[in-house]
């Protein structure tokens, strides 16, 4: 076996892991992953009780089509308008992540977004009593409608040792498209491989992607598949947040 088809074996074993303790957790079960060498299985979860069913996995990665660079000039842009209106409003002792959407990164955050992000950050920072605050994607719509076209989620840092504030440039895979066709790429390439829905019908399919998944994403691609249901027995999704 060579290098890469021993890393790629190592991840594939390492994802559906992550998806066993899921398992685990969810049902009370006692899953651990094995390696499986015949096809169509990358890997067996097997109960070491033997009181629940034997689960063949097909692991896939998300493609890098989707990954965001760190140097997008659009999320450059932001991160530097964010900051200076940030300091403006005397800001100081705070680090800002944030996840970007789809049209943030295609087209930048409009300046008017920015200003009054940075408005309700002003007064909204973490209290002494607090480490972190997040603003989920709830909060932004609530805040500005149109803000909520363009972030996810942002996450704010208390930093006492920061006499300045922060605002964190994402990198790799931070995000993804909102309307969830990086799942149907995901089953893409497990269908067109082995041939198409019936060869994958009792295989376990474990996504792996080191991004943020929202429910939107979901949503989307439950919605569509509402009518021919799933093509594989059940579907994992590993991101950032866990399965």
């Amino acid at each position: 076996m060579s290098a890469k088809e021993a890393a790629k074996k190592e991840r594939e074993l390492a994802e559906a892991a992550e998806a066993a303790a899921y398992l685990n957790q969810e049902l009370g079960a006692d899953y651990e992953a094995i390696p499986s060498d015949p096809e169509p299985a990358d890997v067996l979860l097997i109960s070491r009780s033997h009181e629940f069913p034997e689960r063949m996995v097909q692991v896939v990665t998300i493609p890098n089509d989707y990954q965001i660079r760190a140097d997008n000039q659009n999320l450059a842009r932001f991160v530097r308008e964010l900051s200076t209106a940030l300091r403006t409003r005397e800001v100081s002792k705070l680090t800002v992540g944030f996840t970007p959407l789809g049209p943030a990164t295609a087209r930048g955050i409009p300046r008017a977004q920015v200003e009054s992000l940075a408005d309700y950050l002003a007064v909204q920072r973490p209290e002494p009593s607090q480490d972190t605050r997040a603003l989920d994607f709830m909060e932004m719509l609530a805040l500005d409608p149109e803000l909520s076209a363009y972030l996810s989620n942002v996450v704010l840092f208390r930093d006492e040792g920061n006499r300045d504030v922060t605002v964190l440039t994402p990198g790799v895979a931070a995000a993804l498209p909102d309307d969830g066709s990086w799942i149907e790429d995901g089953l893409a390439l497990k269908l067109k491989r082995y041939g198409g829905r019936e060869a994958v019908k009792e295989l376990t399919l474990v996504i792996g992607v080191e991004a943020l998944v929202d429910a939107q994403q979901v949503e989307a691609f439950r919605d569509a598949h509402k009518e021919e249901g799933l093509p594989f027995k059940e579907i994992l999704i590993n991101s950032a947040e866990g399965t």
